[in-house]
């Protein structure tokens, strides 16, 4: 599942632009030729930076490493499978469509995506390594902080966990949410049938192996991998008006994760980078020193 083998994943840099082969591949070339930024800073700690869900947030959220490179962080910013031109070749497939067991793989093929970007950071003789995501790039970013020791702090902005809240309660899930009731493949009556038992199965989700006894819909939830990491590292900045990532989603995240330091922000979901960017920046470069 997770735990995918990366020894054959090889790298070929071009200018500030990084090329390598997904260590997961879906079996379509366009999505499985990988591709990250690489903003090359001059200090010893590097951050690797997860863009959100959708087609239209590159651009601005490039805002981040171009300016955490400045204050001395290399940041490697991966472009996410099934995002931009890591897109099929014939086909638009949103991340979020297809079934459960689509999603799941995707959720696999990114998480390996990124732990191939912290290893390259790795052989870049990096002291230490951060992870920061955005919106969904948070919730890819906390399974990987999760599953991989070598990440020292995280800091994830206007993110969430909790499928159940995500699923039903989010604009962004719309699409999904009719699939589901078009197919019949579930309803919120099902899936509030399947997460009665959630918090227990996250009590007692130990290791990876576990994951084969869930609902596939499970083995992809943040909220189920928090608990494993140590909240004293993290730093959560969430919007208190957010129509993506509902309340009960971040907040479950955060409680799930121990409660870790945390802002909330008078804001929405987009408008919290349009209107507190600078105080994004500055509260994560205030949490890294």
């Amino acid at each position: 599942m997770y735990n995918i083998p990366r020894d054959n994943v090889s790298f070929e840099k071009n200018n500030n632009i990084l090329y390598f082969n997904s260590p997961f591949p879906s079996g379509d070339k366009n999505v499985d030729g990988a591709k990250a930024l690489l903003y090359e800073g001059h200090g010893k700690e590097g951050i690797v930076f997860v863009h959100g869900l959708g087609s239209r947030n590159f651009d601005y959220l490039k805002y981040y490493p171009e300016n955490l490179v400045k204050h001395g962080y290399p940041v490697i910013m991966p472009i996410l499978p099934y995002h931009f031109e890591r897109m099929p070749k014939d086909k638009k497939i949103n991340f979020l469509s297809g079934t459960a067991i689509d999603i799941e793989k995707r959720f696999y093929q990114s998480v390996a995506d990124i732990r191939s970007c912290i290893d390259y950071l790795e052989n870049m003789d990096m002291e230490k390594m951060h992870i920061m995501g955005f919106s969904f790039g948070g919730m890819i970013g906390t399974i990987a902080k999760a599953l991989d020791s070598r990440l020292d702090k995280g800091i994830f902005i206007v993110s969430g966990g909790n499928f159940l809240y995500i699923t039903w309660k989010s604009i962004a899930t719309k699409v999904l949410r009719v699939r589901y009731e078009d197919e019949g493949s579930c309803s919120i009556e099902r899936c509030h049938w399947l997460h009665e038992n959630f918090d227990n199965v996250v009590e007692h989700f130990n290791k990876l192996e576990d994951l084969q006894e869930l609902p596939n819909c499970f083995r992809y939830d943040p909220s189920l991998f928090a608990k494993m990491i140590d909240p004293e590292t993290i730093l959560m900045i969430n919007a208190a008006f957010d129509p993506f990532i509902p309340r009960k989603a971040s907040k479950n995240l955060w409680n799930k994760m121990g409660r870790p330091k945390r802002y909330i922000l008078p804001s929405g979901h987009l408008t919290s980078h349009l209107w507190f960017k600078r105080l994004i920046l500055k509260k994560t470069i205030e949490f890294l020193e």
